[in-house]
């Protein structure tokens, strides 16, 4: 509630009231719009920081969208190509000779 609208209130309960009446309750009311200003402070303070993260919020998922463009993506198929490699066969010293113990060529 703005500042004009609780003054206006204030006055119409002053006018049904009267002056007298209204003058022994005047600093609770004045405590009132003391605390509402201070609401209304913190709340302005409150939505600025809100518009404030939610700017460094969209710059943050922008460079992550860029830094993930970035990003090549074909490394799986890297890993599978290197897993498809022959194995080394395995040499026994049966296979390096003939039948008559020479040296195979």
């Amino acid at each position: 509630m703005d500042d004009d609208r609780i003054l206006q209130i204030t006055g119409e309960i002053e006018e049904t009231l009267g002056q007298d009446n209204f003058a022994t309750i005047s600093d609770k009311i004045g405590e009132l719009l003391t605390g509402n200003s201070e609401n209304m402070k913190i709340i302005a303070e409150k939505d600025a920081e809100i518009d404030k993260l939610k700017d460094k919020n969209d710059k943050l998922v922008s460079a992550n969208g860029a830094l993930l463009q970035k990003v090549p993506m074909g490394y799986e198929q890297n890993v599978k190509k290197e897993e498809t490699k022959e194995t080394p066969k395995k040499i026994s010293l049966k296979d390096a000779f003939d039948g008559k113990g020479n040296f195979r060529k």
